[in-house]
């Protein structure tokens, strides 16, 4: 068995070698020291706080391919992001956000409409009246509302009529849990580690 080995080049053992032993283990260092501290995993314990801050405003959500939509002004702008929670083969399994980015001109600020819970949980209400649901420290901070830093909604429904499907905006059962469930999403993989703690722990 001891003399297998020397059937075996040096390159292709040096590259069985990194393959079995090397990469999983580069994988578990880098899971164990970067990525289980890279978000806000106790964003549970403060989104009660974040919701019971935010209030209402509407807006008239501008048309489809309307300048105002940060996609149709910046090609740079990301639509979407996906953040990684482990470093693994299997992409999908980290957690997804879909953004529409847009400017309102009733407020003269930019919002990003924000989902972390799938495609499926984002509607597109193009050039519908909607209600949005913003928290009122982002609103009042001059540094939310840019171009480069929009104002974070986490729940819209519509005015005139629902922008989901079967009426679920007007299922406060549904729309209370995408709610929560995103603001808690958000809280944890978006917002910035300083800022959670500025805005959260500094108070306790």
């Amino acid at each position: 068995m001891r003399n297998i080995f020397k059937y075996i080049p040096m390159v292709t053992l040096g590259q069985i070698l990194g393959t079995v032993v090397a990469f999983p283990l580069l994988c578990f260092l880098i899971n164990i020291f970067y990525y289980s501290n890279k978000y806000n995993d106790d964003a549970e314990q403060y989104y009660k706080e974040y919701m019971n801050n935010s209030y209402d405003i509407e807006v008239t959500m501008p048309e489809e391919k309307s300048k105002y939509y940060l996609e149709n002004q910046d090609e740079n702008f990301r639509m979407s992001e996906t953040f990684i929670t482990k470093m693994d083969k299997n992409y999908f399994s980290n957690p997804r956000a879909i953004y529409i980015p847009f400017y309102s001109v009733e407020y003269k600020k930019y919002f990003n409409i924000m989902c972390f819970l799938g495609p499926k949980d984002l509607w597109w209400p193009y050039g519908m009246k909607v209600i949005l649901t913003v928290n009122r420290d982002d609103m009042n901070n001059p540094e939310y509302g840019t171009k480069e830093n929009p104002v974070p909604v986490l729940k819209d429904v519509g005015v005139d009529e629902s922008i989901r499907d079967y009426d679920k905006d007007y299922d406060k059962a549904y729309i209370d849990s995408f709610y929560r469930e995103n603001v808690i999403r958000y809280l944890k993989y978006k917002m910035p580690k300083s800022e959670f703690k500025k805005r959260f722990k500094s108070k306790e």
